[in-house]
C-alpha cells in the first residue's frame, strides 16, 4: 500500500511540476509580447531569436512552440517549423492549428511518408487518451484511488450485507479506473520527460542496417521526417519511420523533440 501511495505523490508531483512548466513571469510575459511583435512586423527572424531565447530560459508552452514553428515556416525553413510544431503538439495534442500548420509543413518536405494504417481500436485508444491533458488523468486516477480506499474501507466496516456487497464491487471498480488512469497519465508523462523521437535535420541521411559507417544502406531520408528512436548504441540511433521501415542513423543527423 505504501508502494501504491508513493506512486500516486510522484505522479501528482510530476503533474505540477508541469503546470507550473506552463507559468510565466511578467519578465517573460514582456519577451513573449515582444517576440511576438517583431512577428507582426514581419521581422521573423528576430521573433525566433526571442523565441528561442524564452525557451532557454526554463520556459515552455504549445503556444510558444507554435509561434516559433510559425517563425521557422515563414522564413521558409519546413523543418525546424516541424520541429516545433511537434514540441508545440506533445504539449497539446489535438489543437486544430497545430495539426493542421504541422501538415501544411510536411508538405514542404522531400519525403512523402505515408503512416501505416492503425486499426479502429488502436486509434479510437490514442484519440481517447491525447483528448485529455496529463492533468486530467493524474487527478482522476487519484481521486478514483481515495474512492477506493473510502468504499473498501466501508466494506470492510459495514455490518450490513447490501452495503458491503455494493461497496465492494464499486472499490472495485474504483480501482480499476484509477490503474488505468495512473497508467495513461505516467505514460503521457514518460512521452514528456523521454525525448524518444526526433526530427531528422540533415538534407539526406543514409540508413544502415547496422550501426556502423560499413553497414549495409538501406534507403535514404531527408530533412524534415519525423521518427521514433527506438535504441541507441553510442553515436547511433535505430530509427522507426511512420512507413514502418528501420535502421540505424546518427545522432547528429536529428534533433529530438
Amino acid at each position: 500500500m505504501n508502494n501504491i501511495i508513493k506512486k500516486y505523490s510522484l505522479l501528482l508531483l510530476m503533474i505540477s511540476a508541469f503546470q507550473l512548466s506552463y507559468c510565466q513571469t511578467g519578465a517573460v510575459r514582456d519577451s513573449v509580447s515582444e517576440a511576438n511583435q517583431l512577428y507582426n512586423a514581419g521581422k521573423f527572424r528576430d521573433a525566433i531569436r526571442k523565441y528561442q531565447f524564452v525557451i532557454t530560459q526554463g520556459f515552455e508552452s504549445p503556444e510558444l512552440y507554435f509561434n516559433l514553428g510559425n517563425a521557422f515556416y515563414k522564413t521558409g525553413n519546413a523543418t525546424f517549423a516541424i520541429l516545433n510544431y511537434e514540441r508545440a503538439k506533445k504539449l497539446a495534442p489535438n489543437d486544430d492549428d497545430i495539426l493542421y500548420n504541422l501538415e501544411l509543413a510536411r508538405n514542404q518536405i522531400v519525403d512523402n511518408i505515408v503512416p501505416l494504417p492503425e486499426s479502429g481500436f488502436l486509434r479510437w485508444w490514442k484519440q481517447l487518451i491525447s483528448s485529455r491533458s496529463i492533468s486530467f488523468w493524474g487527478n482522476f486516477s487519484i481521486i478514483s484511488f481515495f474512492a477506493f480506499l473510502f468504499l473498501f474501507g466501508l466494506f470492510l466496516l459495514s455490518r450490513v450485507y447490501r452495503i458491503k456487497r455494493l461497496s465492494f464491487w464499486f472499490s472495485v471498480t474504483a480501482f480499476a479506473l484509477s490503474t488505468i488512469t495512473y497508467t495513461i497519465g505516467s505514460g503521457l508523462t514518460s512521452k514528456l520527460i523521454n525525448h524518444n523521437s526526433a526530427v531528422i535535420t540533415d538534407r539526406s541521411v543514409r540508413v544502415k542496417a547496422s550501426p556502423s559507417e560499413t553497414g549495409t544502406e538501406l534507403f535514404i531520408v531527408h530533412e524534415g521526417v519525423t521518427v521514433q528512436l527506438t535504441d541507441q548504441l553510442g553515436e547511433w540511433v535505430y530509427v522507426s519511420l511512420p512507413d514502418g521501415n528501420k535502421g540505424w542513423v546518427k545522432e547528429a543527423a536529428m534533433i529530438r523533440i
